[in-house]
């Protein structure tokens, strides 16, 4: 199996890689900053034709960048559907959460948001209409910019470590 995984080089996707690499004796290839791939550059185009050509069983859609990831999302959904592929994508709870953390007009909020929608809609589709399956899975909160800096109260009790997250992942993996 080949596995790819954007953002790989920190956080989830680094945690993914390593229980992965330790576990399996999957394909694995990594997409960061770290290794010379930016998803933002050329507007996504350069990392949505390497994924193309890459050709993986499994994506891990876990870089961020507006737009970009849904972008990635979307496109290999549909240039993907007459084959068995699964997408698993990074959500977040504030997708859901916009009128909480009092910031409906963040790029992050509204593309998560937009993510999860897409994700939802997609699994109508599968099998008849798509061969593809597509997951996101948004995580509790977690330290980032997004939940120090907001003025409201949130709540951590969602909180996990990241092993925690990518063993969820590993489970969804194990069971293609």
């Amino acid at each position: 199996m080949k596995i790819a995984i954007t953002g790989h080089s920190s956080g989830i996707g680094s945690s993914l890689e390593s229980i992965l690499s330790l576990t399996t004796n999957y394909e694995i290839r990594g997409y960061s900053k770290s290794n010379g791939w930016n998803i933002a550059q050329d507007d996504g185009e350069l990392i949505i034709q390497e994924l193309i050509d890459y050709d993986p069983d499994v994506l891990f859609n876990n870089a961020y960048y507006p737009n970009i990831q849904n972008k990635i999302c979307e496109t290999l959904y549909t240039k993907w559907s007459d084959k068995d592929k699964i997408i698993i994508n990074t959500g977040s709870i504030s997708g859901y959460l916009s009128e909480m953390l009092g910031d409906d007009e963040s790029d992050y909020i509204n593309d998560k948001k937009r993510m999860s929608e897409f994700c939802i809609r997609s699994s109508f589709n599968y099998p008849w209409n798509n061969r593809s399956r597509v997951y996101n899975i948004s995580f509790g909160f977690v330290n980032t910019p997004l939940v120090t800096n907001t003025t409201k109260p949130v709540s951590y009790t969602h909180l996990r470590a990241h092993e925690t997250k990518a063993n969820i992942v590993c489970r969804l993996l194990l069971e293609k």
